[in-house]
């Protein structure tokens, strides 16, 4: 017994530091959920295909240029509820499978806004101030991963071969947001421009459990003797501020309309405190456990996107629309992270001792950016809505849409992200002064998450996990519409353009 467990102590001093400290957060827990559209029901309803629509009062957060086809003074309020469903298999050295089951849930505040439009020398302008939660970062994953290797290898002395297994349990919580002041400009009667400085302001946590041991089977029996190496309890809070623009254009015809935006980049102000607890094993018995802690401050580099889309209106209370949008994940970067944190590698010197080392790293999955196998993702999204009006004074929408995306986040047995198909549906209650939306959206994706045991080591596809997700959100908006000649209206107009002459008797 104390051989093998010498030969534990071996393994972990080899792949150690490399297998326990090596897989990034977002690999596990943003494999199905990252994604930043717009808000709103009505969007959601028409499949996300909403930037050549963009006419009510969540048009900024698809594309400002919509703001400019408001005629009264809007307030929305949009809220969301979130549930997800993983199922992860594990294939193992015999005949039998383990397979894990996750299912967490969860609700927040997604936008609100209100928008002001008046006239400016015979063309609308439309002044909106909004909230937005535009990246989502709430998961549960499971990563593990079991591989074989020959103790010789390690050691000349050592017989026979073992199973080296790692897992990583991980949580996260928070977002990504905005406070944006946005403006849509009617420039001709077909064309509009749009335009919004957001200030970004985003916290997340991330917590869990990074666990390595062996299994083996000492010569001549037949049961196997499973050895603890090395156990990592993790807690990582990390901040962004920043400021970007966006800016959007809106060409509409009758029957038919052509928008775009552009997402330009920005670099922020990123804050990581972390505070780990690393418990290695010697003979099976715990040793003490090591604090390693990080307060960091540095810089987080979020990219450029771009959408285009059309809408269609063949028949009088029918919109079909599209949208592509193209975004630079592989961009995403912090800069000078130190060796160690956020579970990356540590360096050592020749004495085993921790060194100081500092480098830019893909956000995604933390590998150095010049090295990241995260990939810019390309998204296509089609939907449809059709108006009825058979209640007097109320019209009922009927939505539904269909969307593809590709994660940016990559399974590490294809080094590339995964694709993620879904639907949407949605309806809605329209008054003259309340409009009330609803809509369900379903995102599905499968494939291998496994974790890289050493530097350079492919993945072992024959005991990667395989992981199913399904991801249901339920989006509801509430619209309320103010009178034609509302006082808010009556104070920008007389703020930015003056007082309203009188009519001459």
């Amino acid at each position: 017994m104390k051989r093998w467990a010498t030969a534990a102590v071996l393994v972990a001093s080899v792949l150690g530091a490399q297998v326990a400290r090596a897989q990034a957060i977002q690999n596990v827990v943003l494999r199905n959920s990252f994604n930043p559209i717009g808000a709103g029901a009505r969007g959601l309803g028409m499949g996300g295909a909403f930037i050549a629509v963009a006419d009510d009062g969540t048009a900024s957060s698809f594309n400002p240029a919509g703001l400019a086809q408001l005629r009264r003074t809007e307030f929305a309020a949009v809220g969301f509820t979130d549930r997800l469903n993983s199922t992860v298999v594990v294939p193992t050295t015999g005949a039998e499978q383990q397979s894990f089951g996750s299912h967490v849930r969860h609700e927040r505040p997604d936008f609100f806004g209100l928008s002001l439009p008046f006239d400016v020398g015979g063309h609308n302008l439309t002044v909106q101030i909004s909230y937005q939660r535009a990246v989502d970062l709430f998961g549960q994953g499971r990563a593990t991963v079991q591989d074989t290797i020959a103790l010789a290898d390690l050691d000349p002395d050592l017989k026979g071969t073992g199973d080296v297994i790692a897992d990583i349990v991980p949580t996260q919580s928070g977002a990504f947001q905005t406070a944006s002041l946005s403006a849509g400009y009617q420039v001709t009667s077909r064309l509009a421009l749009g335009a919004s400085v957001n200030y970004w302001f985003a916290h997340w946590t991330a917590k869990g459990q990074n666990t390595f041991r062996l299994r083996v089977r000492p010569t001549g029996s037949s049961r196997t003797v499973e050895v603890p190496l090395v156990t990592t309890n993790f807690l990582q809070e990390q901040k962004v501020r920043g400021l970007n623009v966006n800016a959007g254009f809106l060409l509409k015809y009758t029957r038919l309309s052509v928008g775009g935006v552009v997402r330009l980049p920005y670099a922020g102000d990123y804050n990581l405190t972390e505070g780990d607890s690393q418990v290695a094993f010697d003979q099976g018995q715990a040793e003490p456990a090591r604090p390693i802690d990080f307060d960091v401050k540095t810089r987080l580099h979020w990219p450029l996107s771009a959408g285009v889309g059309v809408a269609l209106r063949p028949l009088r209370g029918l919109t079909l629309a599209g949208d592509f949008t193209q975004s630079h994940w592989s961009r995403t970067s912090i800069d000078d992270v130190p060796a160690g944190a956020l579970l990356t590698p540590e360096k050592r010197d020749a004495n085993g001792n921790p060194e100081d080392s500092f480098t830019n790293r893909n956000f995604f999955d933390l590998l150095p950016s010049s090295e990241t196998g995260t990939s810019d993702t390309s998204q296509w999204r089609a939907g449809g809505e059709y108006l009825v009006t058979f209640i007097p004074k109320v019209v009922v929408p009927l939505r539904g849409g269909l969307f593809r995306d590709r994660s940016p986040v990559s399974d590490l047995a294809s080094n590339e992200g995964r694709r993620i198909k879904g639907w949407t549906a949605g309806t809605g209650l329209n008054f003259a002064h309340v409009v009330l939306d609803v809509a369900f959206e379903r995102r599905e994706s499968e494939g291998v998450v496994s974790l890289r045991l050493r530097a350079g080591q492919p993945v072992n596809l024959a005991s990667a996990p395989h992981e199913t997700v399904r991801e249901d959100r339920v989006v509801a908006s509430l619209i309320y519409r103010f009178a034609d000649n509302d006082p808010l209206k009556r104070a920008l107009r007389y703020l930015f353009v003056g007082p309203e002459e009188k009519e001459k008797p």
